[in-house]
């Protein structure tokens, strides 16, 4: 693997730390705020939206008194079109489907390294628009950005080098934990708690199949963070959910479960991990 791939996936590890340290400075991304009395920071006052002359909107980002970004809301987050498609993997995926009706089958396809580099930092860029989104509560805008990011994360894995395909596939639990928060935030815009507990549910089921398939391909250090910070924050955020869903009980009466439905929850996950390991013996 090159020095390319190798550094973009290092600055990938250290653009999470760095983001999510402004990210629990500016807002409480994970835990629901739950007391009026004490109002969530945000960042609105730095983002602001606007739309562009050839009716493309972007986000126009005043980091400091001396910088200022732009970000396109859809398509590139960088405005560009390459091979005249909306994104490299959208292009991508159009090549593959060529190879089908040409050879009847997936087997042998793959890109070039060069290639797997500008669909992989095309990714990273989507990433840190969705962090940003996250941040101004445009949570459409973070479930369509994650989807398309699964969604490479799928296409390196079954057609990538294994080297270059777990450099990226290790955030998978990452990503489906903010998807699931997007498609949760969305269901409460709606005022259905309900629907968000059980997206939240499905997406702790995701990421407890997602920690068997690492530890599977023995990929023990990607099982443990997505694990102990992906998973536990999604369980977390479930507990404020159901706050929530108890702060608003008809009856005015608190029921105090969440501890014990947390229980039953990593108790399943437990169970269904050492499962799906012992079948691999």
């Amino acid at each position: 693997m090159s020095n390319e791939i190798i550094e973009q996936n290092s600055q990938m590890v250290r653009s999470l730390d760095l983001v999510f340290d402004y990210l629990s400075i500016n807002q409480s991304l994970l835990g629901r705020n739950t007391n009026p009395d004490q109002p969530v920071q945000n960042t609105r006052h730095s983002v602001q939206i606007m739309r562009l002359d050839d009716d493309r909107e972007v986000a126009i980002i005043q980091q400091n008194t001396f910088t200022i970004s732009r970000i396109y809301t859809d398509g590139r987050p960088d405005g560009k079109r390459p091979q005249n498609h909306d994104s490299y993997f959208d292009y991508f995926c159009q090549r593959l489907e060529k190879y089908k009706q040409a050879y009847k089958t997936d087997q042998g396809f793959t890109l070039t390294e060069r290639e797997w580099k500008q669909l992989l930092d095309e990714s990273y860029d989507r990433y840190i628009r969705y962090l940003l989104f996250s941040s101004i509560k445009r949570w459409e805008d973070v479930q369509r950005d994650t989807d398309t990011n699964l969604q490479v994360l799928d296409l390196v894995r079954r057609y990538a080098d294994e080297n270059i395909s777990w450099q990226t596939y290790q955030y998978k639990g990452y990503i489906l934990m903010m998807n699931s928060i997007a498609r949760a935030e969305l269901a409460l815009v709606d005022g259905t708690n309900l629907e968000a507990l059980q997206i939240i549910d499905y997406g702790i089921q995701q990421i407890g199949k997602f920690c068997a398939e690492c530890l599977r391909e023995e990929q023990g250090e990607a099982e443990n963070v997505t694990r102990e910070h992906y998973l536990s924050n999604l369980i977390e955020y479930r507990s404020d959910l159901e706050s929530i869903e108890n702060n608003l009980d008809d009856d005015g009466e608190q029921v105090d479960s969440t501890e014990q439905e947390d229980d039953t929850i990593i108790q399943e996950l437990e169970d269904l991990l050492q499962e799906m390991a012992g079948n691999q013996q």
